[in-house]
């Protein structure tokens, strides 16, 4: 017989600790990723630079769809499962998803990268691009499993398991690799980082096979296994588009900058942005806390539980933000000359980034919030529409302010994002997703 699950903790203290763990590393990731970002700006120079964040930004956006939105959705069925006393069904979700990801993600790699070789025989595309994109293929299935498993971590609040192979080991891999090609006397170019990427992101899912399979409770995968294949794809597609258009949202004014101007323009901006992924992360490390809190919540009916997780969240993403953005801001240029010569030209768009940035941090994780209360059809339509809203905007101001105009584009959507979230969260659950004052995170005489 099935032994009863044990209950995932959500105390309180646990939440906001996981929430301190979770940022924490993603900070560490951030930094190293950063300091990465940096080191290959110096060695490959603005043109080269400006390819590989193409082609980076691309693997991002496609390994994160081929996870086909069972990142999120394990995140639920684990602890709903775990509250059912399931575990039939816990084992057929978690290996359903995996078996779906791998297949489809390899055969999704191979056509895409057989489509590039036939263009490029064509003549239709340049070598430049299509050599790099091949390479960045590659490493789809990969990357899609590697978050598939952290989103297993995750959901059992393994948080360090969960986050240390992609935000610590990855970077640091990929670093390593490169300096040791550099140092063997190959060319530091484009094609020879996205290399090393791809090979630092298969040896980041080895890892996290080995400590988030040897940390699962046997009972979780090995035993009688049921499946409720469509149900669970018809939840998880719109979480495969909230995440995918997330992604684009941080990554379409890359793309459309690649698209509009020069290799190098694309560079310096892109710069910009990976500084600005540290407040952005805020948001990230908050969510992936209370995600199991919202879920939980919300299947218990707590109504007043769920209302003080959803504040809570939303202060801890916004004030921390704040100060963080003040301190870039302030600090904009001298951030910028890190990367090279040159790149503090992009100092002007950390402004308009950062007003939809603190727009986006006031509601806190809203999309989260959406997901695990059962409206990720609502979100994924958030979403979707304000990725069109990015992409016109895009196309009509790049055109006439170039970075400026990309910069100006994606902080309009952060607001548009934002302010729908709101309202939504408002509308399903009639709670407010919304900062508190300050003194309330840390009020001095109640207790939750």
């Amino acid at each position: 017989m099935d032994a009863k699950p044990r209950k995932i903790n959500l105390s309180k203290f646990n939440l906001e600790f996981n929430a301190i763990v979770v940022y924490g590393l993603r900070l560490a990731g951030a930094g190293l990723t950063l300091g990465l970002q940096i080191f290959l700006a110096r060695f490959l120079q603005a043109y080269e630079y400006g390819l590989f964040a193409f082609t980076w930004s691309c693997v991002i956006i496609l390994g994160e769809l081929l996870s086909f939105g069972f990142y999120n959705l394990i995140q639920r069925l684990i602890p709903e499962y775990r509250i059912n006393n399931q575990p039939a069904f816990l084992r057929g979700a978690v290996w359903a998803a995996a078996i779906t990801i791998l297949v489809s993600s390899l055969a999704i790699a191979i056509l895409i990268s057989a489509g590039l070789y036939g263009l490029v025989q064509a003549q239709l595309v340049s070598s430049a691009y299509a050599d790099l994109l091949i390479v960045g293929a590659l490493s789809l299935p990969a990357f899609a499993l590697a978050d598939y498993i952290s989103g297993i971590g995750r959901s059992y609040g393994w948080m360090i398991r969960a986050f240390a192979p992609t935000a610590l080991f990855r970077p640091l891999a990929l670093m390593g690799l490169f300096v040791g090609t550099i140092a063997f006397g190959v060319s530091s170019s484009a094609l020879t980082a996205i290399t090393c990427a791809t090979i630092a992101i298969w040896l980041t899912l080895l890892l996290s096979l080995l400590i988030i399979g040897k940390a699962m409770p046997a009972n979780d995968y090995q035993g009688t296994r049921n499946y409720k294949f469509l149900p669970w794809i018809l939840a998880a597609l719109p979480m495969m588009m909230i995440s995918s258009f997330e992604l684009l949202l941080f990554n379409i004014d890359v793309l459309m900058i690649s698209w509009f101007l020069p290799p190098d323009q694309t560079g310096i901006y892109f710069a910009a942005t990976k500084i600005m992924v540290l407040v952005a992360l805020l948001n990230f490390a908050v969510g992936s806390a209370y995600t199991a809190s919202y879920a939980n919540h919300y299947l218990e009916d707590n109504q007043a539980a769920l209302a003080k997780s959803i504040r809570r969240s939303a202060s801890l993403t916004f004030y921390p933000s704040l100060l963080m953005i003040a301190g870039i801001i302030l600090f904009k240029e001298e951030l910028l000359s890190l990367f090279g010569p040159g790149f503090e030209a992009a100092s002007y768009v950390i402004f308009p980034l950062s007003i939809g940035l603190i727009c986006r941090a006031l509601v806190g994780p809203g999309e989260r919030i959406l997901m695990m209360t059962g409206k990720h059809f609502t979100c994924g339509a958030i979403y979707l529409g304000t990725v069109i809203l990015d992409i016109i905007l895009n196309i009509i101001l790049i055109p006439q302010y170039g970075l400026l105009g990309a910069a100006m584009a994606t902080s309009v959507s952060f607001v548009v994002m934002a302010l729908l979230l709101f309202i939504m969260v408002r509308k399903h659950l009639s709670i407010t997703a919304l900062a508190s004052p300050p003194q309330e995170l840390f009020p001095s005489s109640q207790t939750e």
